[in-house]
């Protein structure tokens, strides 16, 4: 494995479609993908036919709490759908933007380069991994807002960070310790001592 844990991959590349600049790819973006049924929800690689394709890059172009206070008022689709009339009006080159879209999101959903840990208590959590995330950055001291319209993969590092600051409050031996990222020490030894990254 070539990618280790590096605080700048928290920071987010700016990225345009059509036009429009979108926000950092977010927790919220995908809630709302996986709400209206688009195909991109988990799964950046996806096609879509064109309608669906620019009501995704509508949201990813506006927080979550805006989209979603135009889906509970009603007003969300007719504001789409005037938007995607002007960019049709200037014929888009919608394979380009696919391109520069599909990135955005195989970005987006990036997560921590971690050490995967053979779980002895064999417990194993039911609830789906947004409620997780959403749950223990909001324990941990974040906003809801800032959990919902945050730079996913930054949000990833932050919860694992909060997950090894956890276990650092309990570990009182050196030997029990099990560290979460892959860091650039471990790339360079290219030596795992228990899990695979």
């Amino acid at each position: 494995m070539n990618r280790f844990a590096n605080s700048m991959e928290t920071v987010p590349v700016p990225c345009r479609v059509f036009g429009t600049a979108l926000r950092p790819f977010s927790l919220g973006h995908h809630l709302l993908f996986a709400r209206l049924g688009l195909p991109y929800a988990d799964n950046p690689l996806a096609s879509a036919g064109a309608d669906k394709f620019m009501q995704a890059i509508f949201i990813c172009a506006h927080t979550y709490e805006s989209n979603l206070e135009g889906q509970l008022d009603g007003t969300w689709g007719e504001t789409c759908e005037a938007w995607m009339f002007r960019v049709r009006d200037t014929q888009p080159d919608y394979s380009a933007a696919g391109h520069v879209f599909q990135a955005h999101l195989q970005d987006g959903y990036r997560i921590a380069p971690v050490w995967r840990h053979a779980n002895k208590s064999k417990i194993s959590l039911s609830a789906p991994w947004e409620e997780l995330l959403k749950c223990r950055l909001v324990m941990a001291g974040f906003t809801l807002t800032e959990v919902l319209n945050g730079y996913l993969p930054a949000l990833w590092y932050d919860y694992f960070t909060v997950m090894e600051l956890d276990m650092l409050k309990h570990c009182t031996d050196p030997k029990d310790w099990k560290k979460i990222f892959y860091t650039l020490e471990d790339a360079v030894n290219d030596s795992p001592p228990e899990g695979t990254p």
